[in-house]
């Protein structure tokens, strides 16, 4: 269940696919966050989905449930999820999470940011935790000197977040530095030699 913004950018729907029985409103649920293991506490929570909408566009309607074989949105558990995580019924206590997707880009270009007015880094930071929730592909990271860096899988990507940042996510003025591509290598032909590895 990835997060969509509300259209105020106040809260996220986790938005997702029912692949067993029925999702309801007001049901209490187990939500198995990205860092969840089995038999361990950390990133598991119990509680009751606020609301079940359908999504069709810009559209929103709320319903009561919603059958397996569905897409959903579900309002009231985007604080416990950071970008993705399994929800089951409260009773299924020997559940798996699913496995989080692999993607076959991955962010490779780097910005920092700052807001043009130190007063609003409080905004910034919020900022920044809402467009890492929003987007699966983003990083959003810290140095140890301070400097908030935004990760992305390539240069209008990268433009997209930072626009979205910017303007939906905390309404302040930003310094963002010019992008940084990271060095990577590939193979370019056949060597002459053959060679095992693991």
């Amino acid at each position: 269940f990835p997060g969509l913004p509300t259209s105020d950018n106040s809260r996220f729907y986790a938005f997702g696919r029912v692949f067993s029985g029925t999702i309801r409103s007001g049901q209490k649920s187990r939500i198995m966050g990205s860092n969840y293991e089995p038999g361990h506490k950390e990133d598991l929570y119990v509680k009751n989905i606020q609301r079940t909408v359908l999504m069709m566009g810009r559209y929103i309607e709320s319903v009561d449930d919603v059958p397996c074989g569905n897409v959903v949105g579900l309002v009231g558990v985007d604080q416990y999820l950071v970008k993705t995580g399994t929800l089951t019924d409260e009773e299924c206590e020997d559940a798996y999470p699913l496995v989080d997707m692999k993607y076959s880009v991955s962010p490779v270009v780097r910005v920092a940011v700052e807001a043009k007015n130190p007063s609003d880094l409080p905004k910034l930071v919020q900022g920044l935790a809402r467009l890492s929730k929003s987007d699966p592909l983003v990083q959003c990271t810290t140095t140890e000197s301070g400097e908030h860096i935004i990760a992305g899988a390539g240069e209008l990507h990268l433009e997209i977040c930072l626009k979205d940042l910017q303007d939906d996510f905390t309404g302040v003025a930003l310094k963002i530095s010019e992008p940084v591509g990271s060095f990577r290598e590939t193979v370019t032909e056949t060597g002459p030699q053959d060679w095992l590895a693991k």
